[in-house]
This record gives structure tokens, sequence and C-alpha cells, in this order.
């Protein structure tokens, strides 16, 4: 039933829980993974605030390549990795159309305090906008 799965990661402990529910899925289904880590783009001002944030992005995707190495090793299945930047729940639901995956995996994280009240978890906004099934882990 599911051949290409896309998993949304972004080295949290809900994304790690979504990426091995993905690998057990795959196992079971001969399916392949793709684990698509969104970096939102934040205008920034200062050009010093701009090689600050690629450098922080910079070292957080050499971390997470090797996290996606290591689960990958561990569980005997091969995990494509890939970073792009724009709305992590945009970016998703299009890609996953775009490339025809089958099933989108996303883990879900509390929202607090003034976050819950001004912003959309992607995993929520992912779940409107998506023509693909969507499944949501939650903690």
């Amino acid at each position: 039933m599911f051949k290409r799965i896309l998993v949304g990661f972004d080295g949290s402990k809900e994304s790690l829980k979504a990426l091995i529910l993905a690998i057990n899925l795959a196992k079971f289904h001969g399916a392949s993974i793709k684990a698509l880590e969104v970096i939102e783009h934040m205008p920034v001002i200062l050009e010093a605030y701009i090689k600050e944030d690629m450098l922080r992005d910079r070292e957080r995707i050499i971390k997470h390549t090797e996290i996606i190495k290591r689960i990958s090793i561990e569980n005997g299945i091969n995990i494509d990795y890939e970073v792009v930047r724009g709305d992590p729940a945009v970016v998703l639901s299009k890609y996953a159309e775009s490339e025809d995956f089958d099933l989108i995996i996303l883990g879900k994280r509390k929202l607090k305090g003034l976050k819950k009240l001004f912003m959309e978890s992607v995993s929520s906004k992912v779940l409107d906008i998506s023509k693909k099934p969507v499944l949501v882990v939650k903690e």
C-alpha cells in the first residue's frame, strides 16, 4: 500500500518518533523513505544575523545528516535526507504531491504560551492543506 513515505524531520524527539514509525511501515510495505527538513526562512535585516543563521543552519544540517545515517544503518534501511527552505507545512504538502509520495508522517509538538494562541502547528496546517494522506505521531 505504501511505497514512498515522506517524513517531516527537524531533529526533535517528535520527528524522530515519526521517522521510527516510517521505518517500521517501510519495512512492512517495502517502501522507500525520504526525510525532508524544511528550514523556515525568516527575513533578517542585518547581515551579521544572516551569517549567524547560515552557520547555525549548516551545523544543524551536519548534525541531522549524521543522525539520519546512524538510524539508517541501525535499522538496515536507506533513508534519503534533503533540506529545503520555506514554509514547512506548504513545502511538505507540495513536495509530497509533486513527488507522488503515498504518505506523509509528522511528529506533533505541543505549542505553549503565546505560540499556542497565535500560531498553527505544522502538523495541523499540513492536515488542512495536503492532498496526500497524513499520519501524525503524538507524544
